[in-house]
């Protein structure tokens, strides 16, 4: 279907959607056309032609992500705040960082899975259509950054035990998060400038927030730098780091377990140091799962948006396929909070006492109403009696 067709006298080169963020490949990742072949058809109507049921099962796919990632990230802020000794974890600064990023990409997501649903596109104007994917794309990218800066950590913690106790304490944490926020925001800024909403079918007044760059110059070179320092160039660094990571634990446990051979009466520092090492090997099992998911989850819009800026063919996507990317963009968000409690017993067991907290405190407090109110129902019956023995003697 030819866009200029379903635009009426807007040109397809005026505004050529820049596919530079998840949000846009859920719907423009092969430009404008493809935007108006999903949500448009020639009689006017707006598709998807899908059943109900599909819908519904969206519906609930999506509040339990939902719930589950706001819940989840929450519980993970929460505990590195109230617990003193997670606090001053380098570690766990960057964890809590990466959780206030997922937290807000979970919030920031409503207005898009809403629409997704309904099919109504975009309903809150051009203002929240500028600052929602602005605080979007941002939070994107610290997640990504807080990812290699955890990564980067833990190199230097293992790799280079001595230098860490210098290169890494609580001030140079806050200067490195402080960074990590201000690149975010300011690699993001084009998105406040060149987002808009577009009426993608105009007989059904059906509009959606996207961006147009006003050159294809100034669109492929965002394109591409943003793929390379947000996507390609982190996962490679982590890549290589956690293998080196990985090779020193191994060697460390072979040198351990080969001393523990031929000193038996160091048992008690041998445990000591088992302990440590099995520690750091949870740690770095969790931060790796936390990479692949990230890696596999991105990994389609990104190929995918990189494919159609080379390529002269372009994939043709169906509304199935950006519903498969919406969900595996939400599950990337919420999943962290998951691999944390499988792989690490300080916040299994900090969860645990958070939760069991917030159980205790909801039945006290369901105890004071339910006490509150048996006073009140007490006080009414005894006035109402007191009444009666007045009139009665009168």
């Amino acid at each position: 279907m030819d866009a200029t067709s379903s635009f009426g006298s807007l040109n397809h080169t005026d505004f050529e959607p820049v596919p530079y963020n998840l949000t846009e490949a859920l719907y423009n990742t092969t430009g404008m056309e493809n935007v108006t072949g999903i949500y448009s058809s020639p009689g006017g109507s707006v598709d998807p032609p899908v059943s109900l049921g599909t819908i519904i099962i969206l519906t609930i796919l999506f509040f339990f992500i939902g719930v589950l990632g706001i819940v989840g990230n929450s519980l993970v802020i929460t505990v590195i705040l109230i617990d003193r000794k997670m606090r001053q974890s380098v570690t766990n600064v960057f964890i809590m960082n990466l959780a206030i990023a997922d937290l807000l990409i979970m919030i920031s997501f409503i207005p898009d899975i809403i629409q997704f649903i309904l099919n109504k596109g975009w309903l809150i104007g051009v203002g929240m259509c500028k600052f929602n994917r602005y605080i979007l794309v941002t939070c994107l990218y610290v997640s990504v950054l807080s990812l290699v800066s955890v990564c980067i950590e833990r190199f230097v913690a293992i790799v280079f035990p001595i230098k860490a106790q210098i290169l890494c304490n609580r001030w140079k944490n806050i200067v490195v998060v402080s960074l990590i926020w201000f690149v975010g925001l300011m690699y993001a800024l084009p998105t406040a400038f060149y987002n808009q909403v577009v009426l993608v079918n105009p007989l059904q007044n059906f509009s959606l927030c996207l961006t147009s760059f006003p050159s294809m110059l100034g669109q492929h070179f965002y394109k591409f730098s943003e793929f390379a320092l947000f996507y390609f160039i982190p996962v490679c660094i982590q890549i290589v780091l956690y293998a080196i990571i990985g090779q020193r634990l191994y060697v460390s446990t072979s040198e351990l377990h080969t001393k523990f051979q031929m000193r038996k009466d160091t048992n008690c520092k041998s445990d000591r140091t088992s302990d440590t090492i099995k520690a750091r090997k949870g740690v770095v099992k969790m931060l790796v799962a936390s990479v692949i998911v990230y890696t596999v989850c991105y990994a389609p819009p990104q190929v995918l948006l990189f494919y159609n800026a080379i390529s002269n063919t372009r994939f043709q996507e169906t509304w199935e396929f950006v519903a498969i990317v919406h969900v595996i963009a939400y599950i990337n968000s919420a999943a962290n909070p998951i691999l944390y409690s499988i792989f690490s017993q300080n916040f299994r067991k900090n969860f645990k006492k958070c939760l069991k907290c917030i159980c205790l405190k909801s039945k006290d407090k369901y105890r004071r109403v339910m006490f509150d109110s048996t006073m009140e129902s007490s006080r009414m019956l005894s006035g109402k009696g007191s009444q009666k023995t007045i009139i009665s003697r009168v």
